[in-house]
């Protein structure tokens, strides 16, 4: 499973959010996968994706979108989520 964190370093939400990413990327080393795309660089993974709002986390299983967070959230609301998915996909494989 793979948290996908689409941002702008322009969008000054982004900047509250970035140190909670960072701590879940910590928080579920070796569970889950926790990348950062900067959109006004990587534009086709946006795109691809949809996004015309910043920040948006999406979470991705087997190659496909299982949820999607628009907008500043708390790190619980994180937390609360990506336990419940990890808890749903216990001995899947995921990538």
């Amino acid at each position: 499973m793979n948290n996908v964190d689409l941002f702008s370093n322009r969008c000054p939400p982004y900047r509250v959010l970035a140190p909670n990413i960072l701590s879940l990327a910590d928080k579920y080393a070796g569970k889950i996968a926790v990348c950062k795309v900067d959109v006004d660089r990587v534009t086709a993974i946006a795109e691809k994706y949809g996004v015309t709002a910043i920040p948006t986390v999406l979470i991705i299983s087997n190659g496909k979108e299982v949820n999607r967070l628009v907008g500043l959230r708390t790190e619980a609301e994180y937390v609360a989520l990506l336990d419940k998915l990890t808890d749903e996909t216990k001995g899947q494989v995921s990538n």
